[in-house]
């Protein structure tokens, strides 16, 4: 759920979502439960207007919580992990329903070292697909700046899909047009589930196969 543009997040504003968090929670949240809460602004908003979670939690008059060990960060990146993993098996079905298991290849090898791809597709035209989440338009470019050094040399098409938040794709290409510093190259393009799913993979249509079985 994208955030409401132009609400003001004041101290007693955020005061009430944190512990409207908490009463459904159990907890006060972090940094990336921030990030995903629809009605919080982002934790980078938060480290701008008043400078980081900590100091904020003492603004409020919460208690202060380590984040960064114990348990508590331990179910936090289990959750990011499993949010993922559900992710890349979404678009691991959508593509194997189009093209066919035989022609998506998962975590296939790219180049010398230990890069691979999330999925490269076999078809009449190859691609390839890399799958990331974030909950805030901010986050995309971070996610983007170490996959563009990485597949710098990539040639053919490859599209970055957006999952954990569903962006309007006219404000996913604004925020790509003002990468000052690795931009998207001609052939890569970076998208919302909605539009991979709508728009891309319908460009490239399937191989045609022919499989016989040997005789026994």
């Amino acid at each position: 759920m994208a955030r409401p543009k132009g609400k003001t997040y004041t101290l007693q504003l955020l005061k009430e979502g944190f512990e409207k968090f908490n009463k459904e929670n159990g907890h006060y949240p972090s940094s990336l439960e921030i990030d995903a809460c629809p009605y919080l602004c982002s934790a980078r908003q938060i480290q701008r207007k008043f400078g980081g979670l900590r100091k904020i939690s003492r603004l409020m008059g919460i208690a202060e919580i380590d984040y960064a060990h114990g348990e508590h960060r331990k179910t936090i990146w289990k959750n990011v992990k499993s949010l993922s993993l559900d992710s890349e098996n979404l678009v691991g079905r959508l593509l194997k329903d189009r093209y066919g298991e035989i022609c998506v290849h998962e975590e296939k090898k790219y180049g010398p070292g230990r890069s691979r791809l999330d999925f490269f597709v076999y078809a009449q035209e190859n691609f390839a697909v890399e799958v990331f989440n974030t909950f805030t338009l901010h986050g995309i470019t971070g996610n983007l700046d170490t996959k563009l050094k990485k597949y710098a040399n990539f040639h053919l098409p490859l599209f970055f899909v957006i999952t954990g938040a569903d962006f309007p794709q006219y404000e996913i290409d604004k925020k790509m047009s003002r990468l000052n510093r690795n931009k998207l190259k001609p052939n890569m393009r970076c998208v919302s589930l909605n539009t991979f799913r709508n728009e891309c993979i319908t460009r490239f249509a399937p191989l045609v196969i022919s499989v016989k079985m040997g005789a026994h």
